[in-house]
């Protein structure tokens, strides 16, 4: 019997993690932000391209991620020399300023005209950058990514990934669609809100970070 309520202790601990994780992943991703980005560069484009390019660009950013958190680990323990600490510093640093800086100073959208007439492989190659990286995925988000593997494991940060992502293409397909039910307001807030969390996020990580190299010690 205590064997039995050890192991569901586990597991009920191992969903609240992907579930923290999860919400933790969707947030630094910012897909409220990003969404009318991705409106106003596909303004003008049949529906079904526009559909199979929001595809392609989330399925991209999820390689991204799923490359770094795979190998990411690596590069920081062997290449760079650096510890998970110091991850959590520089990536909560990151959270911080950036996210700061989108809520403090009104960002522009910018002018996609240029897209609206070229064909689908073209829109494609010149979406990539800045669309799937750095806008999606970010130097925010790989730092999270690599923390949430090493506080929990390998197959929580998976699933707070797929999660994330999961939602992430549910709402780019039907893009258009949210935002004529909820208009750009509101999803003008829901991003602000997101950011206010993402820099609570940024400053757990950075007490986190500060606790394990000695600096605070209560």
């Amino acid at each position: 019997m205590y064997k039995g309520y050890k192991m569901f202790s586990g597991m009920e601990s191992d969903l609240h993690a992907l579930f923290v994780g999860a919400i933790a992943v969707t947030a630094v991703l910012n897909p409220f932000g990003n969404l009318p980005q991705f409106i106003s560069m596909t303004e003008g484009v049949k529906k079904p391209m526009r559909k199979k390019l929001f595809r392609n660009i989330v399925f991209t950013a999820f390689c991204i991620v799923l490359v770094f958190l795979f190998t990411g680990s690596f590069i920081m323990k062997y290449l760079f020399r650096v510890s998970l600490d110091d991850v959590r510093i520089a990536g909560g640093l990151i959270l911080i300023v950036m996210s700061l800086k989108n809520l403090l100073f009104s960002s522009t959208i910018q002018d996609f005209s240029s897209y609206q007439n070229l064909k689908f492989d073209e829109l494609f190659r010149k979406s990539i950058i800045p669309m799937a990286f750095p806008m999606l995925v970010g130097p925010g988000t790989l730092a999270t990514i690599i923390v949430i593997a090493e506080d929990k494991s390998m197959l929580v940060a998976i699933g707070a990934i797929m999660c994330a992502f999961l939602f992430m293409f549910s709402l780019f397909h039907y893009a258009a669609t949210i935002e004529k039910i909820f208009g750009k307001l509101i999803l003008y807030i829901f991003s602000r809100i997101a950011l206010v969390f993402i820099i609570a996020m940024g400053v757990k990580m950075i007490i986190s970070g500060l606790r394990g190299i000695g600096v605070i010690t209560t």
